[in-house]
């Protein structure tokens, strides 16, 4: 059995060792269940607020794996709806968040984040799943994928792994399974029941070069200190409002 083992991780490693330079972009997609949806809707209408319809925007990411350094940053796109007369202002909510990085070895992911001017490091440990890996099969890009399902925190995430590419990585700060995830869907809970979703679009697997990842030199917090200093930053906004609109 110890001899399979080591012969099966032997197998793995010398594949990612080839194949350990490869650049996927992802489309996010979000999804809101349509009967807690209504429900907010109805909530806000009581307050005299209306949101209106919700268009969902197209949102790009790209993974890049440069043998045990990930990089996870958003692609900047642009968007044909907005008129021509848009101003520049923004208000980011719990944060504006910049790139991902992770090192395979290491096992956490640092995310760098500006809340209220301020910059944060948030590092967060690789989650434990529990992943059941299914029979069931499909194609993404040309390579085979597994579907392998699993919970965290409650809520249940789906997974579409490559075998062919043995890369413990994903979309979604996803991993724990045998080949680098080209599909996800993630329940993230919330008062409308969101699900993100995440396909492949396109693989890179020569990239000539990298995006070059500065050192994060901010203060290194857990995501539950984060989220801590998000829930005092929203109380501060609501309280600026008169409407009182509960976000939560």
């Amino acid at each position: 059995m110890k001899k399979l083992l080591f012969t099966a991780l032997f197998s793995a490693t010398a594949l990612l060792n080839a194949q350990d330079k490869i650049i996927v972009e992802y489309r996010q997609v979000n999804e809101y269940d349509e009967e807690k949806q209504k429900q907010f809707n109805a909530e806000l209408a009581q307050k005299g607020i209306n949101i209106g319809s919700m268009e969902m925007p197209k949102i790009f990411y790209q993974l890049e794996v440069n043998q045990n350094l990930l990089n996870y940053d958003k692609i900047e796109s642009v968007n044909n709806n907005q008129g021509a007369g848009g101003g520049g202002f923004s208000i980011h909510v719990g944060g504006e968040f910049k790139n991902t990085t992770s090192t395979i070895t290491e096992q956490k992911f640092k995310q760098e984040v500006v809340l209220d001017g301020k910059k944060y490091t948030v590092v967060t440990p690789y989650k434990n799943y529990n992943w059941k890996i299914t029979d069931i099969e499909d194609t993404i890009l040309g390579y085979k994928v597994i579907k392998a399902v699993g919970e965290i925190n409650g809520n249940k995430v789906a997974a579409w792994y490559a075998p062919d590419l043995p890369i413990n990585a994903g979309p979604n700060q996803i991993n724990g399974l045998p080949g680098l995830v080209l599909k996800s869907a993630s329940e993230m809970g919330g008062k409308m029941g969101l699900i993100m979703n995440f396909t492949a679009e396109k693989i890179n697997k020569n990239p000539k070069k990298f995006t070059k990842i500065k050192p994060f030199t901010s203060p290194e917090i857990s995501q539950e200190e984060f989220k801590k200093l998000q829930d005092e930053s929203r109380k501060k906004m609501l309280e600026s409002f008169s409407g009182g609109v509960d976000i939560k």
